[in-house]
């Protein structure tokens, strides 16, 4: 019968579910019957539902009664498999290694239930317990069906906003984020305002909540809660900031005063004006006076306010986060009164015969009123009046006739009144005449343009009127400012006057005062000058005094040129005499009249002064007897000459000169000179000379010349700048160095040609080549003996004659002048090594150059390019380096230079292949916690180009340069990039690394995931207390749950004020004002500890009569934990137990140091006090108690001081005290 039960049930086992969903939920049919009992029973079927939370513990039932085997099987959601987790056959049960992964499953005890701790997200599905009862007599069989739902608690949520700072009128979202939790999951949200008052605004299953218009309202504290069956989870508050304003400001003035303009304020008042605007961020205000900025801030003060400060004043008020502004205008008015006093004045009227008053108060709102006082007789009246007239624009005139004036030094008043004044104000004026006569002088403008002639009547009230009268109707008759006489320069009369006339209101007649002008006459001490050529002469030139001053003299030379201070020319001068001297004169340049000028307004003047310049007489010849090379480095030439008739004299020096005449070809000197410079010289001959100042030299040495160079020298006398005939021109004689010889390329590099050449000399040298040289065109060879009237010899060899590598060719040349021949020798070889090829780039990065060489040989061999698509250069000379346009290259393809050289009947060649760089990093993604450095790496394979600098670009596809947040490390084959101190939400994102050379770029992407921390456990607070009665320090202690899981860096100690007792004030420094400031808007104050060991510490320095609260957070590297909940610290406790305890130990060590002290002074005087000290120690009562006790012993002193034992025996102690004893007496008083 077990056998067929077991048979039986194992049958079942492999058998298929199918799986059906419904509405979201795994439902698991019943298996069909496929398993058969006995005839007459039936299998029972259960079904039931159990729900189990992640991590928890469930437990399974398989039946209430335990049967006598089950097996229990497991089916996942959506698969049709079920395989057995345990089973128990009547052995005990036997779990399945499957078991393992569905968490810590145990059978519990006497039933076949099953118990699953720890319970993960796997056990999810459905499970099935096969029960066997009554096995032995009528088996029945049961199938318990248990569907297990894994719920997943709700995690800590997360508030998630779109905008933390929006702006008024706009759209955003909030989400609360959750990492774990099955559904469904109802959210609650929750606002709190600035005055703490929370309230549910939404509620429902929906994460995300939309606000379309935003308002100032809305700015408050943010949370949200999660729940479901399992959990309710709350997030940390978040601060959503609205961002509006600024509304059209409000202006307040004070003192306020309102009139038809606008405000109004009195002078030297102080006024302020006070610009209020709602906004957030808060307004920033500017105040602006007339358009112009004159201050910053809401509130604009005008201390002692001014009448300049009138005008529209406007208050701009900004939004900076928003950049919107709003203003506002009002107008200000300041009353003040007029400046000073008024202002009076006597002026000249009808042409000078009469006066006119004028009074004038300017200024002032409203303007003053004004009048005259006195008896004045005006134009148009027949009697006298007060004058007492108002003028309502501030000024009065009054017109005074001729016959109504007072004498002279009249006195007139004008008095002047203003509202704003308490007293009224006066002023005064005089009539008088000036108390001088008429002064007239003349002057010249600096142009030298106009005649000025003046003439002032200085003094006098009103101003005397004048003016000039002059020869021929030069003046201006009774004009206004006529003082002054302007006269075109020279157009004066000469002795002619002219008058100046003044006239006076007080006076009737007119006052004159006269000019007469004349012009300058100069003077000369010699009218002919002579002198010899090469000195200086002075010529001379005085100014006669005259009236008008004259201009500055002016000297003109012998060729009627104004003369100014050069090399040539030196002129002294003063305004009366000008001295002109004449330096290093030439008889053909300096010869002739000098002129000597100058004039005045009136006129002008010259005098002519004659300069005769002598020359020296001609020197005699000279001979060159000596022309030669003093050495065969031909750069130094010895030369000696003669003079003729050397005892006439007559000479002072000689002109030593020489030129070029030719050169030898193919040979260059030391000499630095360009080539093109030596052709020019050569067909161009000109003479250099050579200075010889000593009349007694009669040789020189030249040094310094080009040996490939031949010359010619002459040489001429000089007497003083008197220069004699050349003498006949010189050339050294044989020709310069030695042959010259070289080898080159013919016939497109297939032949070779050989030149020799030795330029110079007469007559020319003879060439010649040495060897078996067959040349082009001969069918034998000659001995190359080849003479060339031209000093020059070509040889072409054809292919065919040339000899094997390394051939030695020889010119040997010959000339009449030398005792031996001399030779040249050439050679002709191949390159020792093979064609080089390399590739740069231009510094602009314009073209890539491809550069061929095959250094060495003689001649030099011929190279050039072929490459892809015709890029290149067939043959042609000088085409060693192919040009091609940056980034035009053919990647992958090659370019080939070929080389060749006369002596190779084929030519050689070399390749480049050219590619784009290849970039390659260690990881293409890259995690990092966030707050740490992350290095990324670019590297760049090896290629035959070089990149140009390797360049990256942030996860925003910007430019990366060094800065505080990126760091570059790079060389030329890789770039590594820093990112410090990441954050997720700035540096999560792909980086990207790029390069290019000049054939292509690349670029590779990198992936940087920055992670958060997790949240770490909380804390809470076990401790807080005062450790003392001051009340200013605290000591605080805290736990941390699951201390053993780890998970936190460090903690944020806060404290905050919350209330301070009435009446009291601690030792703190605060205001009044900054406590009840501090209470009423309490602000938690932190205090980080970074050591996360830490589990107590002490705030210090706190406000004795202030009341705390502390609370403790959690830090895990940037991650912030909950807060524990705020306490308030204890009171000390107060026990007098301590004091007194304290205070009896003291007292107690205060006598033991007492008698210690005694004691040992006791001990030391011991010998002067021997009855205190035996009397505290008790020697001399051990003594008599001996003694009765004991009355046979006896002890008698020696008279040496020893110790002597009469009648009968006693103990050793007894003894020893005895013998300590005498000896303590011996001490004293024995011998």
């Amino acid at each position: 019968m077990v056998a067929q039960l077991l048979g039986l049930a194992f049958l079942f086992l492999p058998s298929s579910l199918v799986t059906f969903m419904t509405y979201g939920v795994c439902v698991y049919p019943l298996p069909p019957p496929a398993v058969q009992i006995n005839p007459s029973g039936e299998v029972v079927y259960q079904d039931t539902s159990v729900y189990g939370v992640v991590g928890k513990a469930v437990i399974l039932e398989c039946g209430t009664a335990l049967p006598d085997m089950y097996i229990w099987s497991f089916t996942k959601p959506s698969t049709e498999a079920i395989k057995a987790i345990v089973y128990d056959l009547g052995q005990g049960p036997k779990i399945q290694k499957l078991a393992e992964t569905l968490g810590q499953l145990t059978v519990i005890s006497n039933s076949a239930a099953v118990s699953i701790e720890k319970l993960p997200l796997a056990a999810q599905g459905l499970f099935t317990c096969q029960a066997f009862y009554d096995i032995d007599t009528e088996p029945k069989v049961y199938y318990y069906y248990v569907h297990l739902t894994v719920r997943v608690p709700v995690s800590k949520p997360y508030l998630l906003i779109s905008d933390a700072s929006p702006v008024e009128g706009s759209i955003m979202w909030m989400r609360c984020n959750l990492e774990n939790g099955t559904g469904p999951i109802q959210y609650v949200w929750q606002h709190e305002t600035r005055s703490g008052n929370i309230s549910t605004f939404a509620q429902g299953n929906t994460s995300v909540i939309n606000v379309t218009d935003v308002n100032r309202n809305h700015t408050g504290w943010y949370r949200c809660a999660a729940s479901n069956p399992v959990n309710s989870e709350t997030s940390n508050r978040l601060w959503l900031d609205i961002i509006f304003g600024p509304d059209i400001p409000q202006i307040d003035v004070t003192p306020y005063s309102m009139t038809e303009r606008g405000y109004s304020a009195l002078e030297r008042e102080t006024v302020s004006l006070l610009c209020q605007a709602p906004s957030n961020p808060a307004s920033q205000y500017v105040w602006f006076y007339n358009n112009s900025q004159v201050y910053t801030g809401p509130q604009f003060t005008i201390t002692k306010i001014l009448r300049m400060h009138t005008g529209d004043y406007t208050c701009l008020a900004q939004n900076t986060y928003l950049n919107t502004r709003s203003k506002k205008t009002i107008s200000l008015t300041v009353y003040y009164p007029p400046d000073g006093s008024p202002s009076c004045s006597v002026e000249p009227a009808l042409n000078h015969t009469s006066l006119r008053l004028r009074c004038s108060w300017p200024g002032g709102f409203p303007s003053p009123s004004l009048y005259w006082t006195g008896d004045i007789k005006r134009v148009g009246q027949d009697q006298a009046d007060t004058g007492e007239q108002t003028n309502p624009l501030s000024n009065t005139d009054i017109l005074l006739p001729p016959e109504g004036l007072t004498s002279n030094n009249s006195l007139f008043k004008c008095l002047g009144s203003h509202p704003a004044l308490k007293q009224s104000t006066e002023c005064s004026t005089r009539a008088y005449v000036p108390p001088a006569e008429p002064l007239c002088f003349a002057y010249v403008t600096n142009n030298k343009e106009y005649l000025m002639l003046s003439c002032s009547w200085n003094g006098g009230a009103p101003k005397a009127l004048v003016w000039w009268e002059g020869p021929g109707g030069q003046g201006k008759g009774g004009e206004e400012n006529a003082n002054i006489l302007i006269l075109r320069y020279g157009t004066a009369r000469s002795g002619k006057p002219y008058t100046c006339h003044a006239k006076h209101p007080l006076l009737a007649e007119t006052k004159t005062c006269r000019l007469t002008l004349e012009a300058p006459v100069l003077l000369t001490q010699r009218r002919v000058v002579s002198v010899y050529e090469g000195s200086d002469v002075q010529l001379t030139c005085n100014l006669r005094d005259n009236y008008l001053p004259a201009n500055e003299i002016i000297w003109f030379n012998n060729q009627g040129v104004d003369i100014q201070d050069t090399t040539k020319y030196t002129l002294l001068r003063t305004s009366a005499w000008a001295n002109l001297t004449v330096r290093d004169t030439n008889e053909t340049q300096d010869s002739g009249e000098y002129r000597c000028s100058t004039y005045n307004a009136v006129g002008g003047t010259e005098i002519n002064i004659t300069l005769v310049v002598k020359r020296y007489p001609v020197p005699p010849n000279v001979t060159l007897v000596k022309v030669m090379y003093n050495s065969r480095q031909r750069n130094e030439v010895e030369l000696e000459w003669q003079v003729e008739n050397e005892e006439g004299g007559g000479w002072t020096g000689f002109i030593l000169e020489h030129r070029w005449m030719s050169e030898r070809p193919g040979k260059r000197g030391s000499n630095n000179d360009s080539k093109e410079e030596i052709e020019g010289r050569i067909s161009h001959p000109v003479w250099y000379s050579n200075i010889i100042q000593d009349p007694e030299a009669r040789g020189h040495t030249v040094g310094k010349l080009t040996p490939t160079v031949t010359y010619q020298f002459r040489i001429t006398p000089v007497n003083h700048r008197t220069i004699g005939h050349p003498s006949a021109a010189k050339t050294p004689d044989p020709p310069d160095g030695s042959p010259s010889c070289s080898v080159e390329p013919a016939l497109n590099h297939t032949s070779l040609r050989l030149r020799c050449s030795w330029p110079g000399g007469f007559p020319s040298p003879s060439l010649y080549w040495t060897g078996d040289i067959k040349r082009v065109g001969q069918d034998q060879a000659d001995t190359g003996e080849q003479t060339n009237p031209l000093s020059n010899t070509d040889i072409l060899l054809p292919p065919e004659g040339l000899t094997s590598n390394n051939s030695l060719f020889k010119c040997l040349g010959s000339h009449p002048a030398l005792k031996q021949s001399t030779e040249c020798s050439t050679r002709a070889y191949v390159p020792p090594a093979e064609p080089l090829c390399f590739a740069y780039v231009t510094n602009n990065k314009e073209y890539l150059m491809l550069s061929c060489s095959w250094d060495g040989g003689a001649p030099k061999a011929l190279v050039w390019w072929e490459g892809p698509g015709g890029q290149g250069k067939g043959g042609e000379e000088n085409a060693n380096i192919l040009i091609l346009r940056y980034g035009t290259a053919r990647s992958g393809k090659p370019y080939t230079c070929h080389a060749k050289h006369p002596l190779l009947a084929e030519t050689k060649t070399c390749r480049l292949t050219l590619e784009a760089p290849v970039l390659l990093t260690q990881r293409r993604v890259v995690s990092v916690y966030e707050g740490s450095d992350v290095q990324l790496t670019c590297n760049l394979r090896d290629n035959y180009l070089p990149a140009n600098e390797i360049i990256w670009f942030n996860n925003q596809g910007v430019d990366i340069q060094d800065t505080t947040k990126y760091t570059l490390l790079r060389t030329s084959a890789w770039a590594n990039l820093t990112v410090r101190d990441t954050n997720e939400t700035q540096d999560s994102g792909e980086y990207r690394c790029s390069t290019y050379n000049a054939v292509g770029g690349t670029e590779i992407n990198i992936t940087l995931v920055v992670k958060r921390y997790p949240v770490p456990p909380n804390v809470t607070l076990i401790k807080v207390m005062y450790n003392s009665r001051q009340r200013n320090e605290v000591e605080l202690e805290w736990q941390v749950e699951n201390e053993e899981g780890g998970g936190w860096t460090g903690f944020i100690l806060e404290h905050r004020w919350m209330s301070e007792r009435p009446g009291k004030r601690g030792s703190n420094n605060d205001s009044k004002e900054e406590i009840e400031g501090r209470i009423s808007h309490p602000v938690w104050y932190s205090n980080i500890i970074q050591d996360p060991e830490a589990r107590g510490h002490t705030v210090g320095k706190l406000t004795p009569t202030v009341t705390y609260q502390f609370r403790i957070t959690p830090v895990n590297h940037r991650t912030i934990g909950h807060p524990s909940a705020a306490k308030t610290p204890a009171e000390p406790r107060y026990n007098m137990y301590p004091a007194v305890i304290g205070a009896a130990i003291g007292g107690m060590l205060f006598a033991a140091i007492i008698t210690v002290l005694l004691l040992m002074y006791i001990i030391r005087n011991r010998n002067n006090n021997p009855r205190l000290h035996d009397m505290l120690f008790g020697l001399q009562h051990s003594q008599s108690r001996e003694n009765i006790n004991f009355p046979e012993d006896e002890v008698v002193g020696g008279s040496e001081g020893g110790t002597e034992e009469i009648g009968g025996s006693s103990s050793p102690g007894k003894l020893h005290q005895h013998q300590i004893y005498s000896g303590r007496d011996c001490t004293i008083g024995c011998n």
